[in-house]
């Protein structure tokens, strides 16, 4: 009878191994399955803006871009791009449009580097523009915060890009790109470190990844089962 105990017992722990095995696969598919997007809009920076090209138009050579100083993934889609007028466009994309930590993002008003004056356009937006005398660029999540940058005359150059000098977005840590061309001539350096090198932000007590306390508690509660429900041995069926 004992034997035919022990049998059972065996079964059931291996049906109970099955779950955990099968829970942790799930566990780690939910952790995976998508990147981590802690970062919210406003922790991004708007580091370089192309208002005014001069190797092309206005509406084929605009752009500005963002910078990721944070230590997250942020996901561009759902974001609104607006000003304090009438231009307002929702970005949207069939898949993640993702800046990672230490990245650079570049919104343009067309993606064809044949026609846009060089530049390579991440994500091409409608219906914004970029003043040449003043104009706001506002970038929106769906909780309402938002990544603000509005200027005024004097900031724009024909030709040239304004780039941010510092980690603060004031208007005065902007000025003229003066030493670096793209494409066509123009100057500016969209995608790219410019004239200032931003630091990503450093965390000093790294997280331990999850996945390894995952693991851990697993073979844990692997080691207390088979002590407490360790078959009995054949020497002791033999003496019952």
């Amino acid at each position: 009878m004992k034997k035919h105990n022990s049998q059972a017992q065996t079964c059931a722990l291996k049906k109970s191994y099955k779950k955990i095995i099968t829970s942790l696969v799930f566990t780690l598919a939910t952790i995976y399955s998508s990147p981590n997007h802690a970062t919210i809009i406003s922790d991004l920076l708007i580091t370089e803006i192309m208002a005014n090209p001069d190797a092309v138009t206005d509406a084929k050579g605009e752009w500005f871009e963002i910078y990721n100083p944070g230590n997250d993934i942020f996901n561009f889609n759902g974001i609104t791009l607006s000003d304090n007028g009438s231009n307002s466009h929702v970005i949207s994309s069939p898949t993640d449009l993702l800046i990672n930590p230490g990245e650079y993002f570049v919104f343009g008003r067309n993606g064809n580097t044949s026609e846009n004056g060089g530049y390579l356009a991440d994500y091409v937006y409608s219906n914004f523009t970029l003043g040449n005398a003043d104009d706001e660029i506002i970038l929106t999540d769906t909780l309402g915060n938002t990544l603000l940058l509005e200027y005024t005359s004097g900031f724009v150059n024909a030709g040239k890009s304004t780039e941010l000098l510092s980690t603060e977005m004031l208007i005065s840590n902007y000025d003229l790109t003066s030493d670096f061309n793209y494409g066509n001539g123009d100057f500016g350096t969209p995608g790219s470190e410019g004239s200032y090198a931003f630091n990503q932000a450093f965390s000093p007590v790294p997280e331990p990844d999850s996945i390894w306390l995952i693991l851990m508690g697993f073979f844990l509660l692997l080691a207390r089962k088979r002590r407490t429900e360790q078959p009995e041995t054949t020497e002791s069926l033999l003496y019952s």
